[in-house]
């Protein structure tokens, strides 16, 4: 397919180019079996979606007995973007790195308009559920594309989770030092990674880093526990290894490896709701809970008189 210079925003020439939007597709069979498997694997966890292609990937695995190599992955992923294309794939359903933004254009269309969104913001109300309790508790996850669906358990407790795997910064660590060092009750912070040199060390040194600028400024140094992947975890739910990459040599030398996406989304969202759990008080969350739907009630009573 060609494109004519003029037609493109560099204007550039291209003598091929990929499928644009919507695309209709008519894979083959062997591909359309891959289709079928990945549909299966988006139903059997519907509960968790979206799912990242290398969480769909470990599924297929286990599931299916589909290859563990690059090149079965890099096959998978040309076949979800495909398949998302033809709509025989929800778009939603799998989680990319998707582009982010900053600023915003704000406005009311009337003055009813911006009473209705009073009266939202009335329906909404909340106090923060950190409120009453004896420590912070953050979890920092490595991979950014699992955040949306360990964010989605830790939301109902009040918990943060933060992409470590930006950590390398120094400023994302003095910023994570900021954080702690000035809130009023210690931190404790729960870990999720890749079981290998590199996932470890930047774990590590993340934490002594922090530390380090949180007690220069006056401050108390986090707790930080390793939620998953761990040594146990790897034997109890039989994960999927690999062998230590030739080019990470951080650390000592480990005989097997373990990406993060192994653990299936059950697995991943129960570690981390009794962690979680395990971590907060449960009582003065439910007494802030009760405190917030009384004020709550009272609140959307009355802007529905000042309406």
């Amino acid at each position: 397919m060609s494109t004519a210079g003029r037609n493109t925003v560099s204007g550039r020439s291209y003598r091929r180019t990929r499928p644009r939007g919507f695309a209709p597709w008519s894979p083959k069979p062997d591909t359309m079996l891959l289709v079928d498997q990945v549909r299966a694997v988006l139903d059997e966890y519907r509960a968790h979606l979206p799912m990242t292609a290398r969480q769909v990937f470990y599924r297929l695995v286990g599931a299916f007995h589909f290859p563990k190599d690059e090149r079965a992955y890099d096959r998978l992923q040309e076949t979800l973007n495909r398949a998302r294309r033809a709509r025989l794939i929800p778009m939603h359903a799998i989680r990319d790195d998707r582009a982010s933004s900053a600023g915003h254009s704000f406005g009311y269309g009337s003055p009813a308009a911006f009473w209705d969104s009073v009266r939202v913001s009335a329906e909404y109300y909340a106090r923060p559920l950190t409120e009453g309790q004896p420590r912070v508790v953050e979890v920092w996850i490595e991979a950014q594309g699992m955040m949306p669906m360990i964010a989605e358990v830790t939301q109902e407790y009040g918990v943060i989770v933060y992409c470590s795997g930006g950590f390398e910064s120094v400023a994302a660590k003095h910023d994570a030092a900021l954080r702690i060092a000035y809130s009023e009750v210690p931190t404790t912070v729960l870990s999720i990674g890749d079981y290998d040199p590199s996932g470890l060390s930047i774990l590590d040194a993340a934490a002594e880093d922090v530390a380090a600028f949180v007690e220069e400024m006056d401050g108390t140094a986090p707790t930080v526990r390793r939620l998953a992947v761990t040594a146990e975890q790897i034997a109890e739910y039989q994960l999927e290894t690999a062998p230590q990459k030739r080019t990470d040599r951080r650390g000592e030398h480990m005989g097997a490896t373990v990406q993060a996406e192994a653990l299936s989304p059950t697995q991943l969202t129960n570690l981390v709701r009794a962690a979680v759990e395990g971590a907060v008080d449960l009582r003065a969350l439910e007494r802030v809970r009760t405190k917030s739907e009384r004020e709550r009630q009272k609140l959307v009573t009355k802007v529905e008189r000042l309406r």
